[in-house]
């Protein structure tokens, strides 16, 4: 298990046997801390090989105003493809809606969820997806 702090907030992460890192969320997120402590989990996670990450945020508290894709600038390039499931709890919904379609205009794939088994599913079709089209493409790039 990694644990990350980032100013008020904080994030455990483990890799689960599907290769999902596994983010729980606590304390306060705030724009000063929201984005770093986003890009650290997401690359503890690709250094341990996961093909995406679900990112409970139900425990912390979340202050952040509206986002935009400008806000998206903190993932790294390399990354953009790494989808990332974050679970919410209703209160949270509107804010990380948001943040999915920010996302979304950044070119990178998030979603927000009520339900971490939904979450989970979609992260994994989303991963199966992502490896699906690796290989398409290498077996178009080898020689014959």
């Amino acid at each position: 298990m990694i644990r990350i702090h980032c100013g008020a907030a904080t994030a455990t992460v483990d890799l689960d046997h599907d290769r999902v890192a596994d983010a729980r969320l606590g304390g306060l997120l705030l724009p000063a801390n929201a984005g770093a402590l986003s890009a650290r989990i997401l690359e503890a996670g690709v250094d341990k090989g996961a093909l995406g990450v679900l990112a409970d945020v139900r425990g912390a508290l979340v202050a952040l105003p509206k986002i935009e894709a400008p806000h998206y600038g903190y993932v790294p390039y390399g990354m953009l493809s790494v989808p990332v499931a974050m679970v919410v709890t209703p209160e949270q919904l509107s804010v990380y809606a948001q943040v999915a379609q920010a996302a979304a205009d950044r070119g990178t794939i998030r979603r927000a969820f009520l339900s971490r088994q939904e979450a989970q599913e979609w992260l994994l079709q989303q991963a199966r997806a992502l490896v699906a089209n690796q290989v398409w493409w290498s077996a178009r790039r080898s020689p014959p």
